[in-house]
């Protein structure tokens, strides 16, 4: 794929992933391509028109169609962030998900190892990081939950983050009366 169609099939995945969460949250904000808190994240949403749990997406491409590949690449995303070393553990979200995109078909049987299931959860097992697969091998994208995600504890810090996000961002998706 050369470089404009990948970026065009991101911005798919991203909006998938945003009807997904459209429909699992309560009115929520939704923000693409954003910095929180020093993390560049694909997709930020805020439930209850902003005032409630943030949930941090951050994307994954995958087009290795070998189930080794895979769960070491979403291993290593859940432990580096960006190729930065942030952990999706530390990230400030009460919610964390990884959207795992495929391109290919054939990838869409991706299910997680019991030690990835188990590198998901928080320290000490107060949250896991959720995993999504986008799959865009077909015409119309579709987002499977392949690991649910737990909420991690809430801190004051968390919620003061998203206030100010939230007054100083323009959502690009928000329930408008």
């Amino acid at each position: 794929m050369i470089q404009a169609q990948i970026e065009q099939e991101l911005g798919r995945a991203k909006n998938a992933v945003q009807e997904y969460l459209i429909h699992k949250l309560l009115l929520p904000k939704i923000y693409l391509d954003v910095d929180f808190h020093g993390t560049q994240l694909d997709l930020l949403a805020i439930d209850r028109a902003g005032v409630g749990d943030v949930h941090a997406v951050l994307a994954l491409p995958v087009e290795a169609d070998d189930e080794p590949d895979w769960q070491y690449l979403v291993t290593k995303a859940a432990i580096l962030v960006n190729d930065r070393s942030v952990s999706l553990r530390s990230l400030p979200a009460q919610y964390r998900y990884l959207a795992v995109i495929g391109f290919r078909p054939g990838l869409e049987r991706f299910a997680p190892s019991s030690e990835l299931v188990r590198r998901m959860l928080a320290e000490d097992g107060v949250g896991r990081i959720g995993i999504l697969f986008v799959d865009l091998s077909e015409g119309e994208p579709s987002v499977r939950a392949v690991l649910k995600a737990e909420r991690f504890r809430s801190s004051k810090e968390i919620v003061a983050l998203a206030d100010r996000f939230v007054a100083e961002h323009e959502a690009n998706w928000e329930f408008r009366e």
